[in-house]
């Protein structure tokens, strides 16, 4: 069971920097101009003062002055935002704790713009290949925090991660153009590139907006099993095209098209003794099987909206197709395995594809303006088919190639979902109103299964059918425009269906059901936001608890696995604090912390768990620590700035796991500097990330029979020039 961590010293070390430091909410300029924040959380523009849920919204500026490219540049930034990671294109997200540690389906809704990400099944893989967007021509990104079952449906038990694109402009001429060069310590060169045009083609009619992106990553990873240096190079590049029709004031339509690729050498992981130390060095690896990784996404989505006067009309349909392909080398589980049954081999690796192609839509209904009932109703629907094929690779016990007549997996699944959702705000006074939200989710489910070799498993195409009521309700109090309390219960889950058909090789029986339920999660939070009248200083304060029955969990025998409930589920507990501050014209100065405690209710055999552990790859606490000065009235416009990120220790599984067995990962310390200026219209950042060349430990990936760990990018610098043209 995992110690508490003793935080006396590391809290007084936080307080001591507070006053030199939480993500970018908005840019020195918007603030300076009294500019809102505004999101569309609810499905609707508003302040994001006035939401009653906690949410943390990352402005294009906020990501551009702190250099930002990837996801892994923002994550550990964000409050009670947690990934598991081997690389770009291979990372699990979680929320406030809501992960059981290798997920078998996503606890965290993705979206592009409107569009939900990747599968809603467990099939699909999008738990674990989570969307890692090129984030060049964002507008901003919104993490929303505690489950969206109601407005955003399956897999958003612990929150939402929303990335918003740049809306195409009708009035105005506009190109952005970055780039950017810089080199990792122990690794290679890192290169990026990006461009981006907005063309008016009828004033305040049709515009078009175009961007391209490219990033190479040059790795710090080597593999001594081949002497090959930086394997974990990775290349994200793509693109997006995006029309905007606006023929009269009341219609409008977008047709948005987004294109990314993801290619990668190897995997970003090491080796290490379960004791914490390295097997060979630090940033080294040991791999028989070279381990390419490669994933492409395609998103066409065209959205409509009508004002109806009193109301707006919203449609947006989707289609997108995701691939998969990656190698990952299983000899030092599946030969000790195989070995055990007298099957002696050198070496196996598990080479994967898999796509999902989905179409989804959805119509609803919003009331327009300031009305004492505000409501929103809709409906939801998509389709998806999901291919998963896995043959084995072998060597023989000279690392030959050797014929695989062991096991070839082919799994396909459809599955089809139709929803109605509603919720409504009554305003009883100025100050006082009360929110709720329902949703009505039914889905069908098949899923067939064809094996081949002598572990191969064929079984007739099986079907499930669910559904499933989730529900919000808010109390919301404003003591200002600049302040309000609330109190939210909300619900999600994840979709159940039919299962995996497997069986204990030593005995050949099935040791898991032929299908699983949903599981279901309910949190309780009160919150409070404020800030000044001059918005010199800001607060932001929640707390929650959340109960997690049914969890999904992978039921494991012989070293394969299917899918079962834990029926004792988990309870979480945590809270969040963002700070804000200005108090001098050109400096801010902001701290996000974050407090989670996850543990499981009772006993779980399955997950290898005893009542009280502790959830996998939650940190108990999380701070980040922010400070950037700008001489504004300096034509040259010098920036100066600083981040500090902790990251408490955690554990990468239970201590009784089967197969994914216990590391603890340690506390680490980041620390990033900034500096800038602008020549006319080019800003110039020069920037050093992981200043004191910290090995923190990001997460550990060990079901391979060893311990690895990821390793955060080594001490790097480089510089980025940017212009708006």
């Amino acid at each position: 069971m995992r110690t508490r961590t003793r935080l006396r010293g590391k809290l007084l070390v936080t307080v001591a920097v507070l006053v030199t430091a939480h993500p970018v909410l908005a840019s020195d300029e918007e603030m300076a101009e009294g500019g809102e924040i505004i999101v569309t959380a609810q499905k609707r523009e508003e302040r994001l003062i006035d939401v009653p849920q906690s949410i943390t919204a990352i402005s294009a500026d906020g990501l551009a002055s702190q250099g930002v490219t990837q996801f892994r540049d923002f994550a550990n930034a964000v409050p009670g935002l947690n990934f598991s990671t081997a690389g770009a294109g291979y990372s699990q997200i979680s929320i406030r704790g809501v992960t059981s540690g290798v997920d078998v389906g996503q606890t965290v809704g993705i979206y592009v713009d409107d569009v939900p990400y990747g599968s809603s099944s467990v099939f699909g893989g999008a738990s674990q290949h989570t969307l890692d967007v090129g984030l060049f021509d964002v507008d901003r990104i919104e993490v929303l925090r505690g489950p969206q079952g109601t407005l955003y449906g399956a897999a958003a038990l612990g929150g939402v991660l929303k990335y918003v694109s740049k809306r195409p402009d009708t009035d105005s001429l506009s190109a952005d153009i970055r780039v950017g060069l810089s080199n990792t310590r122990h690794g290679g060169t890192n290169y990026d590139g990006s461009a981006a045009l907005n063309l008016p083609i009828a004033a305040d009619k049709a515009a078009v907006r175009a961007s391209a992106f490219y990033s190479r990553d040059g790795g710090y990873i080597d593999n001594v099993a081949f002497g090959k240096s930086d394997v974990n190079s990775a290349d994200i590049y793509g693109g997006r095209l995006d029309l905007l029709l606006s023929p009269t004031e009341r219609f409008s339509f977008r047709l948005t098209g987004f294109a990314q690729n993801i290619r990668r050498d190897g995997e970003g992981t090491v080796d290490y003794q379960f004791s914490g130390a390295p097997l060979f060095g630090p940033l080294d690896q040991f791999r028989i099987f070279n381990e390419p990784y490669r994933q492409n996404f395609r998103l066409l989505s065209g959205t409509a909206t009508y004002d109806l006067g009193g109301a707006e009309l919203t449609s947006i349909s989707s289609y997108q197709k995701t691939s998969l392909g990656y190698v990952q080398d299983i000899s030092p589980l599946y030969v000790p395995l195989f070995a055990s049954f007298g099957l002696v081999y050198g070496g196996f690796a598990a080479d994967t594809a898999a796509s999902v192609k989905k179409f989804t839509q959805e119509v609803r209904l919003s009331s327009q303006g300031e009305q004492k009932l505000e409501w929103q109703v809709g409906g939801f629907y998509t389709h998806e088919k999901s291919f998963f094929t896995q043959p084995l690779l072998l060597l023989d016990t000279a690392g030959n190639p050797t014929p695989n007549v062991v096991l070839t997996s082919t799994n396909n699944s459809v599955f089809e979902e139709v929803a109605a959702f509603g919720n409504a705000t009554w305003h009883l006074t100025d100050k006082f109103d009360l929110s709720g939200g329902l949703r009505y989710a039914r889905n069908n489910q098949r899923y067939k299964q064809d094996g081949s070799g002598f572990l191969g498993l064929s079984a007739p195409t099986t079907k499930s059918s669910e559904s499933v009521v989730t529900w919000m309700a808010n109390v919301r109090y404003r003591f200002t425009d600049r302040a309000m309390a609330y109190a939210r219960v909300a619900t999600g889950y994840r979709p159940g269906g039919p299962n995996v058909v497997a069986v204990n090789p030593g005995t050949g029986q099935p040791f898991a059901p032929l299908s699983f339920e949903s599981d279901s999660l309910t949190s309780y939070e009160i919150g409070f936001k404020g800030e000044t009248a001059g918005r010199t200083f800001g607060i932001e304060l929640s707390a929650y608890y959340i109960d997690w029955a049914d969890m999904h969990v992978s039921v494991t025998n012989g070293g394969f696995s299917a899918i079962g409930n834990a029926a004792g589920g988990s309870k979480i507990k945590g809270g969040e604090l963002n700070l804000r501050a200005r108090p001098t014209r050109g400096l801010e100065i902001t701290g996000a912390f974050a407090l989670q405690d996850g543990e499981l209710k009772r006993n779980e055999p399955s997950l290898g768990g005893v009542k009280g552990e502790a959830l996998p790859n939650v940190p108990r606490f999380t701070a980040s620590l922010l400070a950037d000065y700008t001489l504004v009235d300096s034509p040259l416009r010098p920036t100066i700035g600083g981040t500090l990120r902790f990251v408490d220790e955690r554990t990468a599984s239970f201590d009784a796991a089967p197969t994914y067995l216990q590391y603890r990962l340690p506390d680490y310390v980041s620390i990033d500097l900034r500096a800038g200026v602008s020549f006319s219209a080019v800003d110039v950042q020069l920037y050093v990330r992981n200043l004191l060349d910290t090995r923190g430990q990001l997460s550990a990936f060990n079901w391979r029979g060893t311990a690895m760990p990821s390793i955060s990018q080594p001490q790097t610098m480089g510089v980025s020039l940017r212009t708006k043209l």
